[in-house]
């Protein structure tokens, strides 16, 4: 069944909030295709809150209420989109984004409350000559989403036409990862959020949000709601199949010295073997738990000779459970911040693909 849709968009960083909310609540019933049988899907996503900026008219916080369903038990969870840019002007490629659970109307508050994560499309710092680029919260950024009732996942850039320096293209999820056949009961503490960002990631909690030794903050981690024994909020990492990363980032051996894999730049991808490119789903790893799930219709590819929004398209044997199309085509992205997951993992030279269409 067809349970998502995508979203290509130009827009200004000051409208990003107003347009992820006019997108997302514009889908009634995610598309589908009924001469396959396939039956529609109705969106859960809604907005609980929007704050808006008095002097502009445009959203600075936006509340988004999502609810998550693996099997037939739901989960409510809210997302917290915070524009930092119109309380201060230097901050206009930038939101906070955090994970709430367990909204108490009565008691006007939350159970729960992640450590908020940074999330950036643009070196704010970037100087030339000594000062700012002409980049500023009324230029435009592309905006390219998958919008699914488990998880949003999408990717922001900075519009390259301003400074070609100082934009980033970069990777957001949030909401629940799809977990593996044998635990399909992972929905209460199902609720992961990463962001990419440009500065460096914080070392110490901030005050209200310390979870402990393995408090996770956003970029070069995971943050999960709980782990298997309900600690909130902790690290976890993503796991892929790749070849070693590449010299200089790899394991140093004392003996045989850098186990590093240089690559050729033009060869690699694809492969001389099949003409394919290799994909990997890119699971989720606890230090203690193991082993999780893995991001919803989000993918890795290694970065060698592939070029930004690439289209991959993969196709789908007949008779698989729950997929009545032939093909699948995913969008690639050169994520390319400072901090992003992939900082954690067994090699930093990966992209990441996001599901965009469906082909029957």
């Amino acid at each position: 069944m067809a349970n998502f849709a995508y979203i290509e968009k130009i827009t200004t960083s000051q409208e990003l909030l107003d347009t992820l909310k006019t997108e997302i609540t514009a889908i009634t019933n995610y598309p589908h295709n009924a001469t396959a049988g396939e039956t529609p899907t109705a969106n859960t996503w809604v907005v609980a809150k929007e704050v808006v900026d008095t002097a502009s008219g445009k959203i600075k916080e936006l509340t988004l209420e999502g609810t998550s369903k693996i099997g037939a038990t739901t989960k409510k969870f809210h997302v917290v989109f915070t524009h930092q840019g119109f309380t201060t002007a230097s901050e206009h490629s930038s939101l906070t984004v955090q994970v709430k659970e367990g909204w108490n109307e009565t008691k006007n508050s939350y159970a729960n409350e992640g450590h908020p994560i940074n999330f950036e499309w643009a070196n704010e710092a970037f100087l030339v000559g000594g000062k700012p680029t002409d980049r500023t919260i009324t230029k435009p950024v592309y905006l390219y989403m998958n919008v699914m009732n488990n998880r949003l996942a999408l990717v922001v850039v900075g519009d390259p036409a301003v400074h070609f320096d100082d934009y980033r293209k970069s990777f957001l999820y949030v909401g629940a990862l799809k977990p593996f056949q044998y635990n399909q009961d992972d929905v209460s503490g199902n609720i992961m959020v990463t962001a990419g960002a440009v500065k460096v990631e914080p070392t110490t909690p901030m005050a209200g949000f310390d979870f402990g030794q393995y408090t996770s903050f956003g970029n070069n981690t995971l943050q999960m709601f709980q782990t298997k024994s309900g600690i909130k909020f902790q690290k976890h990492y993503p796991a892929f199949i790749t070849q070693a990363p590449t010299t200089g980032k790899a394991f140093v051996d004392t003996q045989i010295g850098d186990t590093g894999l240089l690559l050729e730049p033009q060869g690699f991808n694809a492969s001389s073997w099949t003409r394919k490119y290799h994909l990997s789903p890119i699971y989720v790893v606890h230090a203690y738990d193991g082993y999780r799930g893995q991001l919803d219709s989000c993918i890795a590819v290694s970065k060698n000779n592939i070029l930004h929004l690439d289209e991959l398209i993969v196709d789908i044997p007949e008779k698989t459970e729950g997929k009545a199309w032939k093909q699948e085509v995913y969008r690639y992205f050169d994520h390319n911040t400072e901090q992003n997951f992939m900082n954690r993992s067994a090699n930093v030279k990966m992209g990441i693909a996001i599901l965009k269409e469906v082909r029957y």
